[in-house]
């Protein structure tokens, strides 16, 4: 197991919080064009890292706010060099922006009078997160390698790889975060039936990556689903599994992954019964560690569920 004891949310009498739909704010508030949803080439210029870093700190705001810590992962959900092509950048520009994308959280967390922040290297899906994947572990291995090795070098304090519905690449993120005795927070992906892309339950997607990888994950979580789906997978799930499941990140929106994709309007959803359903949800994880929002969420939905997080007895 990785030295993940000196991750201070695991030991936390309360739930962190961590972002937002960062990527959606960035869209839809700040008319920032993000190619594939990739927010890698923001941090190409002084301007982009200017706005990510005023996003990043209204979330420190609010945990200080609440008295808990943050989460805060690096803008490089696209940051493999399988997505070069897509977004823009030379295979070095990539590799490059990941490196930055670590300096720019460690950077904030040292002007910040604030503790603690943890900073998180962010991996997400090698296709389309919408899309039925193919990719097999030796190309999860071979594409987030690039990433893990700049995580590592620049001094990340854990791994996270989101959107995930292929266990494949689970395995190879995993694989890769134990040769680099770094933690690792796996966040798997549902539809509006409960379900994984495919069909594959929650409950078994976590016993195989678990089986597979000899337990190395950290925690688990579930994100880019509203709560009322993430409560379909989680409530007949037995407990032994569901006390794995550490991170909880819900979109606001209760449209399938097709209406989003096809979307061109921000749905931010119904606040009130995000924040109901989120707050059913977090009395079902006797686990967890981090709640926050995806897609369409902001700092106004972080702020609600922070709102009525309780501390652990």
């Amino acid at each position: 197991m990785a030295s993940e004891l000196n991750l201070p949310q695991l030991t936390a009498t309360k739930p962190f919080i961590t972002e937002g739909g960062v990527e959606t704010t960035l869209i839809y508030r700040k008319n920032i064009d993000l190619p594939s949803f990739s927010a890698l080439p923001v941090l190409n210029t002084e301007d982009g890292k200017e706005t990510i870093t005023s996003i990043y700190k209204g979330y420190i705001d609010i945990a200080r706010a609440h008295s808990t810590g943050v989460v805060l992962e690096t803008r490089t959900w696209r940051g493999s060099p399988l997505w070069s092509s897509e977004i823009g950048l030379s295979i070095p520009q990539i590799v490059d922006l990941n490196h930055t994308a670590v300096k720019l959280l460690q950077g904030i967390r040292s002007e910040t009078p604030f503790e603690p922040i943890v900073i998180s290297g962010a991996m997400g899906p090698l296709q389309d997160a919408y899309q039925d994947s193919t990719v097999s572990f030796d190309q999860a291995r071979e594409y987030y390698g690039p990433q893990i090795r700049a995580f590592a070098e620049e001094g990340v304090d854990m791994l996270c790889i989101m959107t995930v519905t292929n266990v494949n690449e689970a395995f190879g993120a995993v694989s890769l975060a134990r040769e680099y005795n770094l933690p690792i927070h796996v966040s798997f992906s549902i539809e509006t039936d409960g379900r994984l892309r495919g069909g594959k339950t929650l409950e078994d997607a976590i016993r195989e990556v678990d089986s597979v990888t000899e337990n190395y994950v950290t925690y688990y979580g579930v994100n880019c689903a509203h709560p009322r789906y993430i409560i379909m997978a989680v409530q007949d799930m037995p407990m032994e599994v569901r006390s794995r499941l550490g991170s909880i990140r819900g979109n606001s929106s209760l449209k399938s992954h097709e209406e989003l994709d096809n979307s061109t309007e921000l749905d931010r959803g119904d606040i009130p019964e995000w924040v109901q359903e989120f707050d059913h949800l977090v009395g079902m994880l006797p686990g967890l560690k981090v709640v926050g929002g995806c897609c369409g969420t902001d700092e106004e939905h972080v702020d609600a569920i922070a709102g009525r997080i309780r501390s652990v007895d």
